[in-house]
């Protein structure tokens, strides 16, 4: 890791935030409303004017932070994170990509599994299996996670995870079909290694 250096001068962006000036210029601070242009609405911090405090419900509040049971409101507020969600994936992450010359193959796996993974590729290369490679590292996905799938005849998931979750959530979120993916699970416990995945792969390809 490197050095951290430390700057009195940094000032992180937190977001939204309203101070007390900005409370000033408000009649009356609502928690849930006044989204912006990526549907974020403002927050305030403890110790603002008094306010900026608020107090709802953890579910069943409509935007203005009230309780309701009208389904219309509470699925206003519903609405209102879909798109949130999906306008974050241009501020999350974006996946590594690693390509080979003449890779058909595309291996899909996220941070936990990257060392084992990187290694299974050089013993598959030099088993004559050129693969190329993503790694995850933001969820929503961007274009290039569904891109990587659909440039390859077949990709595999790399994952430590009993039920395929990245395998099905790739799916589910970029719509392409799950059958482009096959999925190499490690899940008994131990740190994936580079042979399980040489093996699955070598494998569920027929090739002996």
């Amino acid at each position: 890791m490197p050095r951290l250096t430390w700057d009195d001068s940094y000032v992180p962006d937190r977001g939204r935030v309203l101070n007390d000036d900005d409370l000033a210029e408000i009649t009356e601070f609502f928690r849930y409303a006044n989204e912006d242009e990526q549907f974020v609405t403002p927050r305030t911090l403890p110790g603002s004017h008094s306010k900026g405090a608020y107090f709802i419900r953890g579910s069943g509040h409509d935007k203005y932070g009230t309780y309701t049971e009208t389904p219309d409101f509470y699925q206003e507020v519903v609405d209102r994170l879909k798109l949130k969600h999906a306008a974050s994936a241009s501020h999350v992450p974006t996946p590594i990509i690693e390509r080979r010359a003449g890779a058909k193959v595309g291996v899909i796996t996220v941070g936990s599994c990257d060392l084992a993974v990187r290694e299974a590729l050089e013993e598959l290369s030099a088993q004559g299996l050129e693969a190329d490679f993503l790694r995850v590292r933001g969820f929503p996905f961007v274009d290039d996670v569904r891109d990587f799938v659909e440039e390859h005849e077949r990709c595999f998931v790399v994952e430590q995870n009993r039920d395929a979750q990245l395998r099905s959530l790739i799916t589910i979120e970029t719509g392409v079909a799950i059958e482009k993916m096959t999925s190499v699970l490690a899940y008994g416990g131990f740190s994936l290694s580079a042979q399980q995945v040489v093996d699955s792969v070598l494998t569920q390809m027929e090739i002996h």
